[in-house]
């Protein structure tokens, strides 16, 4: 249920550009690019994480559009979100302290 409500945003200081299928991240200690191939939906999920919309509406959103199962879809949005967040390029919006929120359900 968190993860459904995570809304993506984008580190400011990392700079990147989607040339057709590839996502290219520029490593700044290295001077060198980092490509990562992206399907359809990633491509898509990238302009809905720019308008920072939680992740389970973005897949609710791409499944209608194309006539996709919901629950694959959130789970390419989720992975690629995670990706992302991995390689320091986006965050969630809001902070989520997760063990305060087990403990909460004790």
């Amino acid at each position: 249920e968190i993860i459904e409500q995570i809304e993506p945003v984008f580190f400011p200081e990392v700079n990147w550009e989607i040339r057709e299928d590839t996502l290219f991240i520029h490593e700044i200690n290295n001077d060198r690019n980092l490509g990562i191939i992206l399907d359809v939906n990633e491509i898509k999920a990238i302009d809905y994480f720019r308008r920072h919309i939680g992740l389970k509406n973005i897949a609710i959103s791409l499944a209608s559009a194309t006539d996709q199962n919901v629950d694959e879809v959130f789970s390419t949005v989720t992975s690629l979100f995670f990706r992302l967040a991995s390689l320091r390029i986006c965050h969630p919006q809001k902070i989520y302290r997760i063990d305060e929120l087990a403990r909460a359900k004790k």
